[in-house]
C-alpha cells in the first residue's frame, strides 16, 4: 500500500502493457478510455478513439512517466502509431490498484501538443 511521501516505482513497458491490454480487454465496447478532454477538445489532431486503441494494442514504448503527487499516479507517454501508420503520441493516467487507465489526451507527433 502506498503512503504519504512514498512514492512508488514507475511501471516497466511489460508491466504497463499489461495493465493496459487487460483494461481494454475487460472495458465495454461503449465505453471509451478517453478523457472529455482528449475526446472533444482537439478535434484538429484527426485522431479517434479507434487510432489510440490500435496504438495501445500494437507496439509502442515510454517517451516519458511523471508521477502526479495530487492524484498519487503515473502518467506515462507512449509513443506508438495510428491506423494509418502515422506515429502519435498518447498520454495515460494509470491506476495500478484498479488495473484500468484513462488517455488524458493525444497527439500526432508533428502537433505543437
Amino acid at each position: 500500500m502506498t503512503s504519504e511521501g512514498f512514492i512508488p516505482n514507475p511501471l516497466s513497458a511489460k508491466q504497463l502493457r499489461e495493465i493496459v491490454l487487460d483494461a481494454i480487454q475487460k472495458n465495454p465496447d461503449y465505453e471509451s478510455p478517453e478523457s472529455f478532454h482528449a475526446l472533444f477538445d482537439h478535434l484538429e489532431r484527426g485522431l479517434s478513439t479507434d487510432d489510440v486503441i490500435h496504438a495501445l494494442e500494437g507496439e509502442w514504448t515510454i517517451a516519458r512517466h511523471s508521477f502526479n503527487k495530487t492524484e498519487w499516479q503515473y502518467k506515462y507517454e507512449i509513443d506508438g502509431y495510428s491506423v494509418d501508420e502515422d506515429p502519435i503520441t498518447i498520454l495515460i493516467a494509470v491506476d495500478t490498484r484498479a488495473r484500468e487507465f484513462t488517455v488524458v489526451t493525444r497527439w500526432r507527433n508533428d502537433d505543437d501538443n
